[in-house]
């Protein structure tokens, strides 16, 4: 089985037009799965329609949207990964086994497509990002999507992206942000699942481009010192635990 370095570099091929967008904090870690990698189903895209000048953003459960991004690959677009929370020991507030375990399976699969350089992007999020449940002795895994985590919309105008089209049954606070800022510069956002593709208007977030809104998210989360977000939380009645834990969620 490919290690971890392998596996990014798959996901991340060098020269790509995405790549610097790819989040390596997934790959941190030797994998944990070492009996060999669980085959999982590449899903059928129902509501897919070629568009040449379209981004897709899967924001789906976990392994689910490593999936649809392999099925997207497929397509011809480049599936670029933005997953931000590490592993843990013990307790994870996201159980990432099955993502983790989706990403090499992904990586077979995607080192046998044959994908243009400039392919357009696929970005692949973890709709369960910000999860209610932050406790203590709990490794506090939960993350949040920023806007320089994506292209900014000249850099999609750029390259001839002029829509937007968001794999997911809703639009989430952290993602809103970037989509609006898009949307202000005439990018089409669409949201696309089950029942087909349609047009939205993305509501301006609330503390839109406040350095408030980012500090809040942060506070409420736990970095590791490795890069990315995830750590133990630690019990408030002992010694040098500071004086609490801050929640979101």
């Amino acid at each position: 089985m490919m290690n971890n370095l392998e596996a990014y570099k798959i996901w991340a091929l060098d020269d790509a037009l995405w790549t610097q967008w790819a989040k390596p904090t997934m790959f941190s870690q030797e994998p944990t799965i070492w009996n060999g990698i669980r085959q999982f189903e590449i899903p059928e895209v129902s509501w897919f329609s070629f568009e040449h000048d379209a981004m897709i953003i899967v924001d789906l459960e976990g392994d689910e949207s490593v999936r649809v991004g392999i099925a997207l690959a497929e397509l011809g677009f480049r599936p670029v990964p933005l997953f931000n929370g590490n592993r843990g020991s013990g307790e994870e507030i996201i159980n990432v086994d099955d993502l983790e375990m989706s990403l090499y399976w992904g990586a077979e699969k995607l080192a046998r497509i044959n994908l243009e350089k400039n392919a357009k992007p696929a970005f692949l999020l973890d709709a369960r990002r910000m999860k209610d449940g932050k406790r203590v002795n709990t490794f506090d895994n939960r993350w949040c999507v920023f806007p320089q985590d994506m292209p900014s919309a000249e850099y999609l105008i750029h390259n001839n992206i002029k829509k937007v089209i968001v794999n997911s049954n809703t639009i989430r606070e952290d993602l809103s942000h970037i989509l609006f800022r898009y949307q202000e510069k005439g990018i089409i956002i669409c949201q696309a699942n089950d029942n087909g593709i349609k047009q939205v208007k993305v509501h301006k977030p609330s503390r839109f481009k406040s350095i408030g809104y980012r500090l809040k998210v942060i506070m409420g989360l736990t970095r590791n010192p490795a890069g990315g977000f995830g750590s133990q939380v630690p019990d408030p009645m002992t010694r040098n635990s500071g004086f609490g834990v801050r929640g979101y969620g």
